[in-house]
């Protein structure tokens, strides 16, 4: 899934009341498994790498993998959250949960760029039939699922939020950062 949509769809799933005490936590927890891939693309563009040799070449050397698969990982970030909630740290229990979360909705919609979601008691990597940006494996419907999830999420969101609350600017950040995201990748499919 696009990064920005994660922090959304976390949100909507902690429902009104955690969302309003834990907000913070669920968006970091929801956007930072991918902030390691932002670091990588940025830079690797500071660099004057192109396009197709970052996404089809330097993403999958397995040093960048394996940055990428630690904040991805099932088994790390159960055990993480498990520790936090039995050390009563229930605001690092929420922030590993929503790493976890993340995860979860990223497995069924990779396909050539699965992660290794058992990383790093296991290669596997669930190659999914669909992706949510690939047009050759249903990523405009999936994508186009994804955008109207973030919008009407966000909306929802926005409408049961206290006006001039840090949560009402930050989902309308988010929601905004997404739709540029959306833009980008319309680039690079046309």
């Amino acid at each position: 899934m696009n990064t920005p949509a994660h922090a959304i769809i976390n949100l909507l799933l902690a429902g009104k009341t955690n969302r309003k005490q834990y907000a913070l936590p669920i968006m970091i927890g929801a956007l930072l498994p991918d902030f390691s891939m932002f670091l990588f693309y940025v830079w690797e563009k500071y660099k004057g790498v192109s396009e197709s040799i970052i996404w089809n070449d330097l993403y999958h050397q397995p040093a960048w993998q394996a940055l990428f698969n630690t904040f991805h990982s099932f088994p790390l970030l159960a055990v993480a959250c498990f520790v936090a909630w039995r050390a009563r740290l229930t605001t690092w229990a929420v922030f590993f949960a929503s790493m976890f979360v993340h995860s979860i909705f990223d497995f069924p919609v990779h396909h050539n760029d699965a992660h290794q979601h058992f990383f790093p008691f296991s290669d596997y990597q669930f190659i999914s039939p669909i992706s949510y940006w690939d047009p050759a494996h249903y990523g405009l419907w999936v994508g186009g699922l994804e955008l109207l999830t973030v919008l009407v999420g966000s909306a929802f969101i926005l409408r049961q939020a206290e006006k001039r609350t840090a949560l009402k600017r930050s989902v309308l950040a988010i929601a905004s950062i997404y739709l540029i995201f959306w833009g980008f990748a319309l680039l690079m499919w046309l």
